[in-house]
């Protein structure tokens, strides 16, 4: 009997198709009628001659998932099709089902790679327990190939990260490190594995990581950290790490992994846009100046405690970061002698981008203002620079 052709290695297609081989053509169709009987899932295709069997593993249209040989066959005994079926690159389960039976036979079955060993007997049990042992054989090979598909997936993905990545085993002894894990910490995998994280860490940070060991062991969870490292040359750098434990079924564990990237340069970028941020806010804070900076999008990014004064806004000036600016003109018009004006030139300058030197203001109360404006460039974009200075004569009477 024959089931629908389909193709080899087909992992995750439904049914179970088993290559029955036997010279007895009368046993191989009842052994099919009980096999498919007392399982719907398998298709079982019975060929009386070994070659004609390899023929069919060989088929591209064909997919076996089980092969069941007879030992005692003309041309081949079980073994020796055995042989030729592994030397052929096929791993799939071999079930040895023979009237041949001896302990010396079964032992060098197991021990030339069969799968099984099952000794007819008569009745019709014993198809009951070929069938169990064939579906047992199947379930496995499939489980064991999905884990390795599965492994070669993450291996991959390791290898190919731009991540750096350190694989622990449940001792936190290293196991491997991807070529991004190499290239970051200056060392040859091959230096690493079997070791542990003592070369790059910091002696200072040593009691630190063996804590933070003992709370990923114990808690079975994930850690993320930024920590000074050792290169190879001695050089320090910070990394972003991010930890993580993996599990068996019965929650121990088996492997922890440690992704991490090398963020010295954006750390010190973000230490000197910080420096350089306190600086800019001294300066401004001080300038008799009232200052005024915005964005592409006409969003304050900062102002300073003078412009608050000298158009008398009650709050503070850190406050007003990411306000309208538009709507911000049009709120202060009115203390203008000309509130529409004063909208229409802002808009006009804007819509210039040219550089406006002390250009003179006059306000409601009769005070007298100059405006200077500049376009600057901002890492995100376009930005607007403004400076108002009270230059009102009180000199006369």
């Amino acid at each position: 009997m024959t089931g629908a052709p389909s193709r080899p290695d087909g992992d995750g297609e439904p049914g179970i198709r088993v290559l029955h081989v036997d010279d007895e053509p009368s046993f191989l169709d009842l052994a099919a009628t009980y096999l498919e009987r007392l399982d719907e899932e398998f298709h079982v295709r019975s060929e009386t001659d070994v070659e004609t069997a390899l023929d069919v593993l060989g088929d591209d249209t064909e997919r076996i998932d089980c092969i069941v040989s007879d030992y005692e066959m003309p041309g081949a005994d079980g073994l020796a099709f055995l042989e030729r079926v592994r030397d052929r690159g096929f791993e799939v389960p071999f079930v040895l089902f023979t009237g041949k039976g001896s302990e010396e036979i079964a032992s060098e079955a197991i021990s030339a790679g069969a799968t099984d060993y099952i000794q007819k007997q008569a009745g019709s049990d014993q198809y009951a327990v070929l069938a169990n042992r064939v579906r047992n054989a199947v379930d496995q090979h499939r489980a064991r190939r999905a884990l390795a598909a599965s492994e070669e997936r993450l291996s991959r993905y390791i290898e190919q990260s731009p991540l750096g990545t350190i694989e622990y085993n449940e001792t936190f002894q290293i196991e491997r490190v991807n070529p991004a894990g190499e290239e970051i910490l200056g060392y040859d995998e091959a230096e690493l594995v079997g070791g542990t994280w003592l070369p790059f860490v910091p002696r200072e940070m040593h009691r630190h990581v063996a804590a933070l060991e003992r709370d990923l062991l114990s808690d079975k969870g994930g850690y993320s950290s930024v920590n000074e490292n050792v290169r190879r040359d001695g050089e320090r750098i910070r990394c972003a790490w991010h930890n993580q434990v993996v599990t068996d079924d019965d929650d121990a564990v088996i492997r922890v992994f440690s992704q991490f990237e090398d963020v010295t340069e954006e750390t010190e970028r973000k230490r000197e846009i910080e420096r350089t941020n306190a600086v800019l806010s001294t300066v401004l804070d001080t300038l008799p100046v009232g200052m005024l900076v915005e964005d592409a999008d006409r969003r304050v990014i900062r102002v300073n405690d003078r412009l608050y004064d000298i158009f008398d806004i009650p709050g503070d000036p850190v406050d007003a970061q990411g306000r309208d600016c538009e709507q911000f003109a049009i709120e202060i018009s009115e203390l203008f002698a000309d509130p529409e004006g004063f909208v229409e030139r802002i808009d006009a300058i804007l819509a210039d981008r040219e550089p406006v030197e002390g250009e003179r203001i006059d306000l409601a109360d009769g005070r007298t203002l100059r405006r200077t404006y500049r376009p600057i460039d901002l890492p995100e974009g376009d930005g607007h620079l403004w400076a108002y200075r009270d230059v009102t004569d009180r000199s006369g009477g």
